[in-house]
Formats: C-alpha cells, sequence, structure tokens
C-alpha cells in the first residue's frame, strides 16, 4: 500500500513539474518556413440563414513559394474540392485561382497577387493573419497587434493570449486565443459587405514554423465573394497530411 501511495505521489509530482516547466518556457514566435514546405488544410465553415443553415467545406493548400533575402515569406494559397451543403443537397464550388501573399517573419501580410479579386484577398489575408510578438513569450502572456487602415480596407486589431501548450497529432503545437476586430467600414462605401468583420476563438500553432495547426473559432460579418450579405457562423481548420 505504501509504495502504491508512493508512486502515484511521484507521479503526480512529476506531471506537475512537467506543467510548471512548460508554462515558465518561452517561445519566439514567427515564421521559420523554407522554399517547398507545404501545409494542407482542411476548411470547415457552419453558417445560417434564418431558418437555414449552410455546411462549407475544402481543402486548403499553402506552399511556400520563396524566401526572401529581408525574410519576407510568399506563400501560394490555393482551394480545391470546395462543396457546399444546404440541407440534404450539396453543390460543388468553383475552384479560384491561386493567390500568393508575402509575409513578414511576423506574420503582417504585405502584398497580395491572384484570385479573383485581389482587394477582397488582402482583406482576407489580413484577417486570418496572426500576428506574433516582438518578443519572446511564455504561457499565460498577452500581446496586441494592429495593422493600419490601407486604401479601401479597414484598420485592424487583434488580441492574442499564449494559454497553452498541447499535443495536436504528432505536434506539439501552442494554444493561443484570439480576439479580432475590423475597426471600421471601408472608408465612402456603407454597403452591407463592408462592415466590420470579427473573430474569437483559438488557433494552434506548430512553434517550430510558425505556421497553423489548427484553428476554432466565431466570425461575425466575414465578406465573402457572391454571398447577399456578409456571414456569420463558425470556422474550424485542421491540418491534413
Amino acid at each position: 500500500m505504501r509504495n502504491g501511495i508512493r508512486v502515484m505521489t511521484l507521479t503526480a509530482l512529476s506531471a506537475a513539474l512537467v506543467a510548471l516547466t512548460a508554462a515558465q518556457e518561452e517561445y519566439t514566435l514567427k515564421l521559420q518556413v523554407k522554399e517547398g514546405d507545404v501545409f494542407k488544410y482542411r476548411f470547415t465553415m457552419e453558417i445560417a440563414f434564418g431558418d437555414q443553415s449552410a455546411v462549407f467545406t475544402m481543402n486548403l493548400t499553402n506552399k511556400v513559394i520563396k524566401v526572401e533575402s529581408n525574410g519576407d515569406i510568399v506563400i501560394e494559397g490555393s482551394a480545391s474540392d470546395g462543396m457546399v451543403k444546404f440541407g440534404e443537397q450539396e453543390m460543388p464550388i468553383p475552384a479560384a485561382p491561386p493567390t500568393r501573399t508575402t509575409f513578414k517573419p511576423n506574420g503582417t501580410p504585405v502584398k497580395v497577387e491572384g484570385g479573383r479579386n485581389p482587394e477582397s484577398e488582402k482583406r482576407m489575408a489580413r484577417l486570418n493573419s496572426l500576428l506574433f510578438p516582438d518578443k519572446a513569450v511564455k504561457i499565460g502572456d498577452r500581446w496586441s497587434g494592429e495593422l493600419k487602415g490601407e486604401g479601401t480596407l479597414p484598420a485592424l486589431k487583434a488580441e492574442y493570449e499564449l494559454v497553452a501548450k498541447e499535443k495536436v497529432g504528432d505536434i506539439e503545437a501552442l494554444k493561443i486565443k484570439v480576439n479580432l476586430q475590423e475597426v471600421a467600414a471601408q472608408s465612402g462605401d456603407s454597403s452591407p459587405m463592408n462592415t466590420p468583420t470579427s473573430m474569437t476563438g483559438f488557433i494552434w500553432i506548430d512553434p517550430k514554423t510558425g505556421m497553423l495547426v489548427r484553428m476554432n473559432g466565431s466570425v461575425k460579418g466575414m465578406p465573402a465573394e457572391g454571398a447577399p450579405m456578409p456571414l456569420d457562423g463558425t470556422i474550424t481548420m485542421e491540418r491534413i497530411p
């Protein structure tokens, strides 16, 4: 009995020490990828139209095309196997042309090329960006980021908190709480598609690359090409082989 209690005590103490070590460990967060790296995801968005609901799914592929001498990273994004489901009815989503987005190592998108509408594509890149802090952080730390208004694009503010280190598949990922808000509608245009967008939720990143592993979030007022109005709903993304 005493041996059993001793083993249980040592096991609990070991687990506590592991948790304490993880909480005190510092992480320098930035994009650390190399040319040719490929990251694939399964994207799902569930939305409601009054009494009707719809589910959008597609596969997303991000390929690192180039790492510039100044550290900027060019990533080509493409989508495939898109499908929207209303009730029991399914319809394919036509694939859009690929986009090429240039990011600073801290995650700031600086240029977007390609796609159907580069201006809309850049807005989405800003909404999907993760702005890394300029110093190392540990679990429990918070930081904020901001993107200034640019042309017709609204300013954006984001708040982050590193809440845990969790294993996602084979990856020891960092779980980050996100609260992102566009500050104002595009200047001079009050149409519904130009209302501010917000997103709250959690993302998991690989600290070795700075790339997304998983995301679970709620979005309000998300612009979507072809939709009659901004969309509210939930979004999930999962890294896939």
